[in-house]
């Protein structure tokens, strides 16, 4: 058995399989996978099976004559690559862009050169930050304060819900996508997925789902304030509450002798930053207390309730105004808070919850708390954020200076008749975005230099042509990047363009994590990380293919060495089996037919583990013992063309001394 990979790598080229064509009239097929995270050892993490399992795909679909667009590259975006260093690039061309490329083609991962994307390439850059300036322009992307988390170097800021225990909470100004507008298009999009439920309930916890409470306040002039209570465990410390000036029943709510200082308020000679005292109180009716209600801006929601227990800022602005600070919590226990005292707060919020509604007092509404999605990176390094600040804190597009990048001197390249005023925002486009794009950009992205809008007529009939992702397969990891975020962008395309497109995905596969023989996870920190050039020196490429596509990409397993011993001599016998020749009559003619069968249900079916157990067994079973006819032998080769390519080609032209491909002589009859 040749382990001459090169020979079969550049057939394969020259032979054009893996182009995509600029057909408009033949069947389309696209299949994704997550981009490795690259490094300076390849895939040391032994985490290539979505990988396989959307090459093994594309093979099947490519035989079958489909036009299969299956875009693979290399994640650098969290590398210093825009830096323009000669010796530094050619160093990560070299250590980083090499080794995978080579690793993946030693899989027998059909690569379309054109199809090939570095996510730190220019071109591809380009199409990353139009699409940032265009929903920016469209008011999906917002320059604003935001809620995040941040390590305690002040280095790094992570969205908050990525948050964890050593990360400080911190309020900043950054970019963010707005997600306020679209959240029933994505939760639509999300309950429609062609997943499991459990990773449909994932998806939906990042929108950060919360049972409230809807009720009416009953105010001191007999009106009745309805409210929406996030937290309605804390009721207890309720101090204060805020509404808006343009809430529709205001007057309602408010004396008479008040609208003065209310006008005043709102008058441009106004420096209160709290409000004005509506003259009215609301009955907190969990404590039976009287809470004082203030019309204010001061927070863009109709209405505010204030718990100096939840928020610091409310606490300041209590102890301000004079107003009493109820605490509500001690120790972890309700204190001053009726019937919830000496309970848990976890506990009180499911009693209080329950009472509320076995009193008829209120309505229970599931909402979505997460509206917003953190885009800025303090790292300067990344794909730059394409706009400038001034000194007064207005933005400045870039859009006509893309892409925006640093030169050696870490210093931005702009056009040289620049006329837009301001300096470079700090930090850059997260990887959030630059991953999320992908199953996007990785359709528009052509020919070099090919950058078009992702709302253009022209994207819209790629959407239209394309889509949906016939086969998907990412890591557990990036479910939020992947599959979360490309729904949201996609929700804002259809909705700006008012089209109705196909949905993004048909069928999605997660990949869990590998361990080694002692149970422990592939890891620099475990001295375990897996050393594909030194397994390639003695088990073939079709080895590990057949060894990890037939493991579930949904279930962990545990990385064997004698299991892949074992594969690899299985190889030898289908090699041994071939070139023992082929009788006219066939022992496998009883149960050939409905081995094939079973195959193609696979395939439908999308069980890749399934077709790739049911081949070895078939062959040890019976085909290592009996004798094929030489239709049979083609077949076979042809079913295991898509585990094992480079054996299953090599085998076509030595025995059949046939003068072309496999994948050119096409699926079954």
């Amino acid at each position: 058995m040749k382990h001459d990979y090169t020979y079969w790598i550049e057939k394969w080229n020259k032979g054009k399989i893996f182009r995509v064509e600029n057909d408009r009239v033949k069947k389309k097929s696209f299949i994704f996978s997550s981009f490795p995270k690259t490094n300076l050892y390849g895939f040391q993490d032994a985490r290539f099976r979505s990988l396989l399992a959307c090459d093994f795909y594309s093979r099947y679909e490519r035989m079958k004559g489909i036009n299969v667009l299956f875009p693979t590259g290399f994640d650098s975006l969290g590398f210093s690559s825009f830096i323009e260093n000669k010796k530094h690039n050619i160093a990560m061309k070299k250590d980083i862009v090499s080794i995978f490329d080579e690793q993946m083609k030693f899989f027998g991962i059909g690569i379309d050169e054109q199809k090939k994307m570095d996510l730190k390439q220019q071109d591809y850059l380009t199409s990353l930050q139009l699409a940032f300036v265009e929903l920016y322009e469209k008011g999906y992307i917002r320059y604003d304060w935001i809620e995040v988390y941040q390590d305690v170097a002040g280095k790094k800021i992570f969205d908050s819900y990525f948050s964890k225990d050593q990360f400080v909470p911190n309020r900043i100004k950054a970019f963010y996508l707005d997600l306020s507008s679209i959240q029933n298009e994505i939760l639509e999009k999300i309950h429609h997925l062609p997943c499991q439920e459990e990773q449909k309930n994932d998806l939906l916890k990042m929108m950060e789902p919360k049972e409230i409470l809807q009720m009416n306040l009953a105010v001191t002039n007999g009106a009745k304030l309805p409210v929406e209570l996030e937290e309605p465990q804390y009721l207890g410390g309720l101090s204060f509450i805020l509404i808006h000036p343009d809430y529709m029943d205001i007057s309602l709510y408010t004396l008479y002798e008040e609208y003065p200082a209310i006008e005043l308020y709102l008058s441009l000679e106004n420096e209160n930053d709290f409000g004005v005292f509506s003259g009215t109180y609301a009955i907190n009716p969990l404590t039976g207390k009287k809470v004082p209600i203030f019309i204010s801006v001061k927070y863009d929601v109709p209405v505010y309730l204030a718990n100096p227990f939840l928020n610091s800022l409310d606490h300041i602005t209590a102890k301000e105004e004079g107003l009493p600070i109820i605490d509500v919590v001690q120790n972890g226990v309700f204190i001053e808070s009726d019937f919830l005292n000496g309970m848990k707060e976890e506990l009180g919020r499911e009693v209080i919850i329950k009472s509320f509604l076995d009193a008829d007092m209120c309505q229970c509404k599931m909402v979505y708390t997460k509206d917003k999605i953190l885009l800025s990176s303090l790292d300067s390094l990344g794909a730059l954020i394409p706009f400038l600040k001034d000194s007064e804190d207005r933005i400045y597009s870039l859009k006509k200076y893309l892409p925006f990048i640093f030169s050696a001197k870490l210093r931005p390249i702009l056009d040289e008749n620049i006329d837009v005023p301001g300096n470079i925002i700090s930090g850059s486009i997260n990887h959030i975005f630059s991953t999320g794009m992908l199953p996007i950009l990785s359709l528009l992205y052509d020919d070099i230099g090919a950058v078009i809008s992702i709302f253009s007529k022209e994207a819209i009939e790629l959407y239209k042509a394309w889509f949906p992702i016939q086969f998907m397969a990412i890591y557990q990891t990036d479910l939020f990047e992947s599959i979360f975020f490309p729904l949201c962008i996609f929700s804002i395309i259809e909705k700006e363009s008012k089209v109705e497109l196909p949905p993004l995905f048909q069928k999605l596969e997660i990949e869990t994590y590998g361990c080694d023989e002692n149970g422990k996870p592939f890891t620099k920190a475990n001295h375990n990380l897996f050393e594909m050039k030194n397994c390639l020196e003695h088990i073939h490429g079709d080895a590990l293919r057949l060894y990890f596509l037939s493991k579930p990409l949904n279930q962990n397993f545990i990385y064997s060495v004698l299991e892949l011993e074992s594969l690899n001599n299985l190889l030898k016998g289908i090699e041994e089996v071939y070139y023992r020749g082929f009788r006219q009559t066939s022992t496998l003619d009883s149960v050939f037919p409905s081995f094939i069968k079973e195959e193609e249900n696979y395939l439908k079916q999308g069980d890749i583990p399934s077709y790739t157990l049911h081949l070895i067994t078939f062959f040890k079973t019976n085909i290592y013992k009996g004798v094929m006819n030489v239709d049979q032998g083609k077949t076979f080769l042809k079913l295991l063309y898509l585990v094992c390519p480079f054996l299953a080609d090599d085998l076509f032209e030595s025995v059949f001394k046939s003068k072309y491909l496999l994948n050119d002589d096409g699926w079954l009859n």
